[in-house]
């Protein structure tokens, strides 16, 4: 078990949205230094997972720009610090564009 983040999709982003979205991630990084570790292998995703130094990470995190159909995806995180960045970017999407359907997280 473990402290887990839900989110889901509801249809696949907008070319401006996604724009937003990797503005947002950009700025978390900066402000996350050591604590997030980036893993991204392309423009239409992000992937991402806290330090491993220091058994900072958990389950990585994983979003997709193409994902075109409603999904329910969820990531562990045990509360370790990258935790905030999850719920943080999950937050601004479901705020800022229509491609979430709902986001929870374990209380």
């Amino acid at each position: 078990m473990g402290y887990t983040n839900y989110w889901t999709n509801k249809r696949a982003f907008t070319g401006d949205e996604w724009k937003r979205v990797k503005d947002e991630y950009e700025w978390l990084k900066e402000m996350g230094e050591g604590i997030i570790i980036d893993e991204s292998k392309n423009n239409d995703e992000i992937i991402f997972n806290g330090n491993s130094i220091g058994d900072l990470d958990h389950e990585t995190f994983y979003i997709n720009k193409k994902n075109d159909k409603e999904s329910f995806n969820f990531c562990k995180t045990a509360r370790k610090p990258y935790d905030l960045a999850v719920w943080h970017l999950l937050y601004f999407i479901n705020n800022e564009t229509g491609a979430m359907k709902k986001i929870s997280r374990d209380w």
